[in-house]
């Protein structure tokens, strides 16, 4: 495999992180996934835009340069001849790049920059789920950046595999639902759909932005408001969304079976227009 290392194409197994790298050490950093259509980054300006709020949010001074990622993008897919499958996934993660020991970041950060992709097969339309009793921490600065560390989400996946179900529902210290382990929460109430608001604790998602965009342009009500245990336990429909599966339906929910709405087929037409769209641009 072929990776993009700060400014250069080079094989996987020559690329070098600094051992004293603070991503590495530290967590300190953030990162972007995102899918590839046919050779054709989706919504890769929103994910830029994200990025570049997350690294104002950590004080980097450089700024992303939205033009170069895209090339590098595009030339990283074809030297991986990932770039005319019809499906693919790149992840973009920025760390504060190398540091003195100890927390205190460096006082001009010179940030360590990773692109790699891969190939990405179609998502299952359906997962099931469970209530996690790991928390999310609503009141956290880095609650709603896309950060590296992410042992609450996996402490939250390993509790769901091993209940047998494949993906856990986290709440926050108010016990309000937030999210899944690495999307974001939909429900439907009859025929209108609720979110949690970000102040909950939830990710900015861009596929969330964006069926909540599309819920309105398709005569569909969505509300972000907080979600109960509650509410979860009397609704008969949600899904989930992150940029990779789109929008997977809740097949159970805590061993309770779920049916997949009948707007369900609406939003992921409207959505895969809109992926088109933001190709075009």
């Amino acid at each position: 495999m072929i990776v993009w290392l700060n400014g250069k194409l080079i094989e996987e197994a020559d690329a070098r992180i600094v051992p004293t790298d603070r991503g590495f050490l530290l967590g300190d950093g953030i990162f972007e996934t995102l899918l590839v259509r046919s050779g054709q980054p989706v919504f890769l300006g929103a994910h830029l835009d994200r990025l570049t709020r997350g690294a104002i949010a950590l004080g980097f001074t450089s700024p992303i340069d939205a033009a170069a990622i895209h090339k590098a993008i595009i030339a990283l897919l074809g030297a991986n001849q990932l770039n005319q499958e019809p499906r693919a996934a790149v992840r973009i993660t920025l760390t504060r790049g190398t540091g003195v020991r100890g927390l205190a970041p460096p006082k001009d950060p010179s940030p360590t920059m990773l692109i790699t992709c891969f190939a990405s097969s179609e998502p299952t339309k359906s997962t099931s789920v469970i209530t996690s009793s790991v928390r999310r921490n609503e009141h956290s600065p880095s609650a709603n950046l896309k950060a590296l560390p992410y042992l609450d989400q996996i402490f939250a996946k390993q509790e769901a595999l091993t209940a047998g179900a494949e993906d856990a529902l986290l709440l926050n210290t108010g016990g309000k639902l937030v999210c899944a382990s690495a999307a974001n929460l939909f429900l439907w109430d009859s025929n209108t759909l609720i979110t949690p608001p970000i102040k909950d604790g939830c990710l900015g998602g861009i596929t969330r932005r964006s069926v909540i965009d599309l819920a309105g342009k398709n005569d569909i009500n969505c509300y972000e408001e907080s979600i109960t245990p509650s509410t979860l336990a009397r609704v008969d429909n949600g899904f989930l969304t992150n940029a990779l599966v789109g929008l997977q339906s809740l097949s159970s929910v805590d061993g309770r079976a779920l049916k997949e709405h009948h707007l369900m087929k609406t939003l992921r037409n409207a959505l895969r227009e809109a992926e088109r769209n933001s190709q075009s641009h």
